[in-house]
């Protein structure tokens, strides 16, 4: 791969990590950091949630995912319950309290877009969009690990 390709994608990296204010110690005002709150965001969205989905879906070491589980339980954002199927198994599903995080978390996210690309053009939003649709595309074919 060309030098001056490598240069622009990791300044651009760099420039949307920062735009996101994903190096803050708080996501979104939430109180929890980036990988925190991305926890609880994939909790809410599956159906069936045991830890080893969550360390095999977002590629975390086991041992950091468990200090997070034990945080959020904590933190009374998740209930832990033990699988009917495999008593070895416990469920994590969002308490109540974690539903609201989960729920303010989508939203705040859903407003820092449309914040972000107010002023811009449908054309351009489209292209955005077309952009990082083409990313996705061509890096969901590579085996990532």
């Amino acid at each position: 791969m060309d030098n001056k390709v490598i240069a622009d994608i990791r300044q651009f990296n760099r420039y949307y990590t920062d735009v996101l204010g994903l190096l803050n110690k708080s996501v979104l005002d939430t109180g929890y950091s980036l990988t925190e709150a991305r926890v609880i965001i994939e909790i809410g969205l599956m159906e069936q949630c045991i830890a080893n989905n969550l360390v095999d879906f977002l590629n975390i070491d086991r041992s950091y995912m468990s200090r997070i589980i034990r945080k959020l339980k904590k933190d009374g954002l998740i209930i832990k319950e033990p699988s009917a199927s495999n008593v070895r198994t416990n469920l994590i599903r969002l308490s109540p309290e974690g539903l609201v995080l989960f729920n303010e978390i989508n939203k705040k996210s859903d407003e820092q877009l449309v914040n972000l690309f107010q002023g811009l053009s449908r054309k351009q939003i489209n292209e955005i969009h077309t952009s990082m649709l083409a990313i996705k595309k061509n890096l969901d074919s590579l085996e990532r690990k």
